[in-house]
């Protein structure tokens, strides 16, 4: 159902009891109520927040409001109200494996109604600089285009919501919103993407390509299964383990809950 996709960093240090995954450029403002670590890390998804605010912390810090992980403001100010290593509440069935990235437009000051306009100046370089660190941060994430929101290779990389929402999500695509007709973040956003994807390939180390196996294993116990291009499979025993390891398969501790999580993705 995808390629391997489990997160090999921040994830794995948050599980150890430590937080890493904080932008060193943001104005940072916990929303402290999220604090389940996410499993994998496939995608940046870009939002816009139909509003003027200088920031978004006083609504996302209230219980029942969805949150993201960031907020990009008018000025280019990159607020972060939970680290990355958190599954964020903004993109529905996407969550356990989305950054999000909510945006400004200027909704009731420059815009009222017909197109949402794109990122200004400010905020496009801030976003190329963010992404970059995202997927410096999280190199799960490739550094390509997301075509749609089916659970594989297909939406990994720099995405936007509208790609999981009615009628623009494909069939098996995973649903990352409730809401019918929503074009977040709109037109000129989603055309803006390819330049921040320009500079975010300027680092060569980023790696383009799909992992061909993943050995995902379970830090408490070492329970392990194998990911081979999409496709799971028990590992047997340790000698199993070692043929792989040895073939070049990359190794990715989880949670409990994480572990529970991967085992339903590819195992079922």
């Amino acid at each position: 159902m995808g390629f391997a996709n489990v997160d090999r960093g921040p994830t794995n240090a948050y599980a150890e009891g430590g937080r890493v995954a904080i932008y060193p450029n943001a104005v940072v403002k916990i929303v402290g109520r999220f604090t389940d670590a996410a499993p994998m890390r496939n995608r940046v998804n870009f939002h816009t927040a139909v509003s003027d605010a200088t920031s978004l912390f006083s609504y996302f810090n209230v219980y029942g409001n969805p949150c993201s992980h960031f907020y990009v403001a008018e000025d280019g100010t990159v607020e972060q109200y939970m680290d990355t290593a958190i599954r964020s509440e903004a993109d529905y069935q996407g969550n356990d494996s989305t950054i999000s990235i909510e945006s400004w437009d200027g909704y009731g000051r420059v815009w009222t109604s017909g197109a949402v306009p794109g990122w200004n100046a400010a905020q496009l370089a801030s976003l190329k600089r963010l992404t970059l660190w995202i997927l410096r941060t999280h190199r799960s994430i490739p550094p390509k285009l997301a075509k749609d929101s089916i659970p594989a290779w297909s939406s990994f990389g720099l995405s936007w919501h509208r790609l999981g929402i009615d009628p623009w999500r494909v069939a098996s695509g995973l649903h990352w919103s409730t809401a019918y007709g929503k074009t977040c973040p709109g037109d000129a956003k989603i055309a803006q993407v390819p330049q921040i994807l320009q500079y975010v390939k300027t680092d060569h180390t980023l790696s383009e390509e799909p992992p061909d196996m993943v050995i995902i294993r379970r830090a408490s116990d070492g329970a392990s299964f194998i990911v081979i291009g999409g496709k799971g499979s028990r590992l047997i025993n340790t000698a199993d383990m070692n043929q792989y390891m040895a073939a070049g398969a990359q190794t990715v501790n989880l949670t409990d809950a994480g572990y529970a999580q991967a085992q339903s993705r590819y195992l079922s």
